[in-house]
C-alpha cells in the first residue's frame, strides 16, 4: 500500500477524468489517463484510496495517443477515490494524476434535475432523466446508434463495433411491430434483446414513423396531413390513428415490465414536409402532443421521457423548430444530415440551425439523428459532430447515428472514420464541455 502523501510521486502531466463522475448502480463508468506527449506501450496503475493508503485497483497500458481507458466496478453504491501512477520509464520520470471521486448512487435515489413531464414517472424513468442530467453537468455526450428493428439481424451495427459499445441505442416502433407479423416473429426476442441493452446501461431512444390514418400508406404518404382531425372524435382518421397509438403504447408497456425506461420521440421531424404530421399549425400540434401524453399516463405507462425531434431548419421548406415546441417536453433534440451526393457538398460538417432557438425553451438537448446523407463510400468523418457540439451553448447530451439503408452509409461501423471516432470518445462518451 503506497502512502497518499508520498512526495516523490507528484503529477506533472498525468490527467484523469471519470466517464461519467456520477453513475447508478449497474451503469458503465470508466476512468481516462491521458499523458502528453504520447507514450504508447507505458504501463500505468490505477490506485483506489483506502483507509488513509493506495490500494493498487488495476493495471494499464497507454496507447498510441497516449491514453489508457479502464472500466470502474458500479455494482454497489460507494464513493470510490482513484487516482493513476507511472512508474519511471525509459528515461521517463514517474509521475502521478491528482485524484478524482467515482460516485454510484442507489437506484432507489434517482433525482433528476429538471422535473418530468409525468408526474408519476416511475423509478427507471427518473433514473433515466438523471442519468441524461449527470451527462449533461459533466460536459460529456453520449455516442448512440440507431437500429432497423425490422431485421432479424438488428444487432449488427453494434457487433460490428465490439468490444466498443455506444450509449444511446435507437429504435422504431413502427419497424418493431412488423416483427410480430412475420413468418418466423422475434417481437420478444426484439424486446428481450433491447432491454438487456438498457440494462446494461444505454439509454432507448424511440421513434415512431406511424402510418397515414386517411389513405392507409406509410408515414411518407402527404395525400392527407390534417393532423386537426385527429383531435375530431368522429372522425375515422381520429379512430384509427389513436387505435394504432394504443397497440404502439403496448410496445412501451413490454419495456416497462422488463424495468426499462425509453426516450419517446412522436412526429419527430414535424417541421419539415416529407411526414403526414408535417407542416402542421403549431397549436393543432401541441394539442396532439399533449394527447399523446395524456393517453400514455391514464394506460399506466410511466417509463416515458418525452423528447421533441426537429428537423435542421436548413432550407426555406422547413419551418422554424421553436414554433412547434410542446407545451410540456423532457427533451429535444435536433435531426441534422449532411448531404454527400455531389462535389460541392464534399467538406463535413452538421447544420444545427435552430437548434439554439429551441435550446432556450427546452433544458434537456440532443443530437437525436446527425449523419451524412446518400454517401457512397462512407467517407464522411464523425468527428465533425464533436466540433460542431462543443462551439454550442447548450451542449448535446448525445448524438446517435442512423443505420445503413437506401440514402447510403450512415452508421458508426461503415464509416471510414467511425470506429476511430467511436474510440477518441472514451466509455462512447466524447468530451463537449
Amino acid at each position: 500500500m503506497a502512502r497518499p502523501d508520498d512526495p516523490d510521486r507528484r503529477a506533472t502531466t498525468l490527467s484523469v477524468r471519470l466517464a461519467p463522475p456520477v453513475v447508478t448502480t449497474g451503469e458503465p463508468a470508466a476512468l481516462v489517463a491521458q499523458l502528453p506527449p504520447a507514450q504508447s506501450g507505458r504501463p500505468v496503475e490505477v490506485q483506489r484510496l483506502n483507509q488513509g493508503g493506495w490500494d493498487r485497483l488495476a493495471d494499464a497500458t497507454l496507447d498510441a495517443t497516449g491514453r489508457a481507458v479502464v472500466a470502474l466496478d458500479t455494482a454497489a453504491p460507494s464513493d470510490q477515490v482513484l487516482r493513476v501512477t507511472a512508474e519511471a520509464w525509459n528515461g521517463k520520470a514517474a509521475v502521478r494524476s491528482p485524484q478524482v471521486t467515482l460516485r454510484t448512487r442507489s437506484s432507489q435515489s434517482c433525482t433528476p434535475k429538471y422535473k418530468l413531464v409525468d408526474p408519476a414517472a416511475n423509478d427507471a424513468a427518473k433514473c433515466l432523466a438523471a442519468r441524461l442530467d449527470r451527462w449533461k453537468a459533466a460536459g460529456l455526450m453520449g455516442v448512440g446508434q440507431q437500429l432497423n428493428v425490422s431485421s432479424s439481424d438488428f444487432l449488427d451495427p453494434l457487433t460490428a463495433l465490439a468490444p466498443q459499445r455506444v450509449n444511446v441505442v435507437g429504435f422504431d416502433l413502427w419497424e418493431l411491430a412488423k416483427t410480430g407479423s412475420y413468418e418466423f416473429p422475434f417481437l420478444d426476442r426484439a424486446v428481450a434483446d433491447l432491454s438487456a441493452l438498457a440494462l446494461d446501461g444505454a439509454v432507448l431512444s424511440v421513434s415512431w414513423h406511424a402510418d397515414n390514418p386517411h389513405t392507409g400508406g406509410n408515414y411518407a404518404d402527404r395525400g392527407w396531413h390534417d393532423l386537426g382531425a385527429l383531435l375530431d372524435p368522429l372522425s375515422a382518421e381520429y379512430i384509427r390513428f389513436w387505435s394504432d397509438y394504443s397497440e404502439k403504447l403496448e410496445l412501451l408497456r413490454m419495456f416497462q415490465d422488463n424495468g426499462v425506461a425509453v426516450v419517446f420521440r412522436p412526429f419527430h421531424e414535424a417541421n419539415g414536409g416529407w411526414f403526414w404530421w408535417g407542416h402542421a399549425e403549431p397549436s393543432t400540434y401541441r394539442k396532439v402532443w399533449a394527447e399523446m401524453q395524456r393517453r400514455a399516463q391514464e394506460s399506466g405507462l410511466h417509463n416515458i421521457v418525452w423528447a421533441y425531434s426537429f428537423a435542421a431548419k436548413t432550407w426555406s421548406g422547413v419551418a422554424a423548430p421553436e414554433s412547434l415546441v410542446p407545451a410540456k417536453v423532457d427533451l429535444a433534440g435536433i435531426d441534422s444530415y449532411d448531404p454527400e451526393a455531389t462535389s460541392a457538398d464534399a467538406k463535413d460538417r452538421l447544420d444545427v440551425t435552430g437548434y439554439a432557438a429551441v435550446a432556450r425553451k427546452v433544458r434537456r438537448m440532443a443530437f437525436t439523428e446527425v449523419g451524412p446523407e446518400r454517401s457512397e463510400d462512407g467517407a464522411w468523418n464523425p468527428a465533425v459532430i464533436t466540433r460542431t457540439a462543443r462551439t454550442l451553448a447548450a451542449k448535446p447530451i448525445w448524438a446517435m447515428l442512423w443505420f445503413d439503408d437506401s440514402q447510403g452509409d450512415k452508421q458508426i461501423s461503415s464509416l471510414q472514420g467511425g470506429p476511430a471516432w467511436l474510440k477518441g470518445c472514451a466509455n462512447a462518451f466524447c468530451q463537449v464541455g
